[in-house]
This record gives structure tokens, C-alpha cells and sequence, in this order.
């Protein structure tokens, strides 16, 4: 009997340790209703008679000019973001192979910092309902499977609110690659200029609320947990 017992005691950890988590749905650490309107602390995008928005036009034309490039081409691997994604992404600033199956806590983390952004996001993109720059000049983008004619949430950016909250994250866990590390978070913002899915205002405002959206994760205890596992979990990795 005393078997039995034993085993039935060790049987819910040994599953969970042998838990694909990447399967698993993820909830955010807050709602949208929980969450900062950003709305009430960005100002509008530039309307096409702003003088600033000659500047999201002459990006636009980069962006366009560099699609056949090897930048070009990096930019549409960058459209597909995820928690794997971003792990993938920044290892090679952190001298490292960040994976799920070595990095589980990790990924659970940003996991569920990526779906936090797309609740911290909504209301603003909702707000100012901005036309993407391939719907606005009728011209196909970089990544057109993820094209539609009716999304209008181009400000402020998700991907590089997402890219810069993670490389924020990052940086407490490999302070000494902050600079690599956030150079590529920038470039992830980047990516949506050339792919015309982002004008660059929209990814500046992007980098604002990724600031906003991790200021606002640290006075959350669940967060600061999970986040202290993952430095754990990467500094024992490190010793490997």
C-alpha cells in the first residue's frame, strides 16, 4: 500500500515535468479593463497632412527598397512571432540556444507576457483604428497571408510592443548583453516598417508601451514569480 501511496503522491509531478509547454493556452496576467489605456497617454498617429508624416512616408519607401535583401527576408521571419519565436530570435544576442525544452520556465513566461500585450494593446488599437500602410497605398506587403482588408490596427504596433517587452524581460536575466539584446528587440520593430505592415510611428509608439506594459508587470506578484524562476532557470543553464 505504502507503494501505491508514494506513487500516486509523485505521479502529478512527473507529468507536469513532462509537459509540452508549448501547447498550452496561456492566460494573460491582466485584462484589457485591468490594463493601462494606453489611448489616454499616446498622442494620435500623424493624419496624412501632418508634416510628421512625411517621415512614416520615406520609412515606408525603405522598407520597400530593402524587401529583397537578406534584411528583407529576416523581416518576414519576423512577422511570425511567438514565445519559441522570440527564444529562437534573441539567443544569439545572449551567446546562447534558448529552447523550450531547456527553458521551460522561460517560455511559460513569455508566453503568457506576449498574450498580456495583446490585452494591454486592444483598447489603443481600437481607439485609433489606423489603416496599415499596404492598405493605404493599395500595394501588397512583405508577408501577404497575413494581409486583410479590414484590419485597421495599425497604431500602435504589437509585434514591436511584444519584441520590446520580451527583450525588457531579456535583460534581467543577461544583464551583461542588455546592448545586443535590445538591439535586436529593436530590429523586430523594425521588421514591420519593411514588411508595410507598420509605419514607424506606429513602432515608436510600439517601444513606448512595451516600456509601459513591463513597468506595469512588475507590480504584479505573479509575474515577478515566474520571473524569478526563469532567472534561476537560465543562471543554472548557464552552468552546463
Amino acid at each position: 500500500m505504502k507503494k501505491i501511496l508514494i506513487l500516486a503522491t509523485w505521479l502529478p509531478i512527473a507529468v507536469f515535468a513532462q509537459q509540452d509547454v508549448t501547447k498550452v493556452d496561456y492566460d494573460p496576467f491582466f485584462t484589457i479593463e485591468e490594463a493601462p489605456h494606453i489611448e489616454n497617454v499616446l498622442p494620435a498617429p500623424p493624419a496624412l497632412t501632418d508634416p510628421r508624416f512625411f517621415d512614416d512616408w520615406a520609412q515606408y519607401q525603405w522598407g520597400k527598397s530593402i524587401r529583397d535583401t537578406e534584411r528583407g527576408k529576416q523581416a518576414v521571419e519576423d512577422a511570425g512571432i511567438y514565445a519559441g519565436y522570440f527564444m529562437k530570435r534573441f539567443s544569439p544576442a545572449m551567446e546562447g540556444n534558448l529552447t523550450p525544452e531547456t527553458h521551460p520556465n522561460l517560455y511559460r513566461l513569455l508566453a503568457r507576457a506576449h498574450r498580456t500585450e495583446q490585452q494591454a494593446g486592444a483598447s489603443s488599437k481600437a481607439y485609433f483604428k489606423r489603416v496599415r500602410p499596404y492598405q493605404q497605398y493599395k500595394e501588397p506587403s512583405g508577408v501577404p497571408s497575413h494581409e486583410s482588408p479590414t484590419d485597421f490596427t495599425s497604431y500602435p504596433s504589437g509585434h514591436t510592443h511584444a519584441s520590446w517587452l520580451v527583450g525588457m524581460i531579456l535583460t534581467v536575466l543577461d544583464p551583461a548583453h542588455t546592448e545586443e539584446i535590445m538591439k535586436v528587440a529593436y530590429e523586430l520593430g523594425q521588421s514591420r516598417v519593411i514588411v508595410g505592415f507598420h509605419y514607424q510611428s506606429d513602432v515608436d509608439a510600439g517601444r513606448v508601451i512595451g516600456s509601459i506594459t513591463f513597468a506595469r508587470l512588475c507590480s504584479e506578484p505573479e509575474f515577478q514569480s515566474m520571473l524569478k524562476k526563469a532567472v534561476k532557470e537560465y543562471k543554472k543553464n548557464l552552468k552546463k
